[in-house]
């Protein structure tokens, strides 16, 4: 029977890491438009960096499926590292902000005292309740062992990164 170590090679890490990606994503919208916990500007942006790591894993994971990419493994896989490692680091910053360790965006932050540019239309909407919930980003709209949605985005990704690199390096 095979180790799952010997399964992780350098040639299917991208198509899992792209599958954790989506795994992470479809818990996001679980969490939306499941548990109606609405999403704040940074945590779409999140969303983003997810799903550039599903874009680079499976157009990574198809491009290794020919012989003359393949030895180019360590490269992809360090790339979707380095995606982790952003995602990671933002998904900490915007988990730092939930737990008022530094500021956030005065966009999207209790507090803000920043001038907004807000259009009538924008206004309008918002006062009419067809713009959406207004949600700010450093209020933590779920948390479990004291841990919100952001800071466990924060931990999956550096999990992910060191796989990334680990598997790049000693997977070839």
């Amino acid at each position: 029977m095979k180790t799952l170590m010997t399964c992780l090679t350098a040639q299917r890490w991208p198509f899992l890491a792209a599958l954790a990606s989506a795994l992470i994503l479809g818990g996001a919208y679980f969490f939306q438009y499941v548990l109606g916990y609405d999403p704040c500007a940074l945590c779409y942006d999140q969303r983003h960096i997810h799903q550039a790591v599903i874009a680079v894993g499976l157009i990574g994971g198809l491009a290794l499926t020919q012989k003359p990419v393949q030895p180019y493994a360590m490269w992809i896989c360090l790339i979707i590292g380095a995606i982790f490692v952003y995602s990671a680091g933002f998904a900490g910053w915007h988990a730092g902000i939930e737990y008022d360790w530094w500021d956030g965006p005065a966009t999207c932050t209790a507090g803000a005292t920043a001038n907004v540019d807000v259009n009538s239309s924008d206004l309008l909407a918002i006062l009419d309740g067809t713009g959406g919930p207004i949600v700010l980003c450093d209020e933590a709209a779920w948390t479990l062992l004291g841990i919100s949605m952001a800071g466990y985005n924060a931990l999956m990704s550096a999990g992910l990164a060191i796989a990334s690199v680990f598997i790049g390096i000693k997977r070839r």
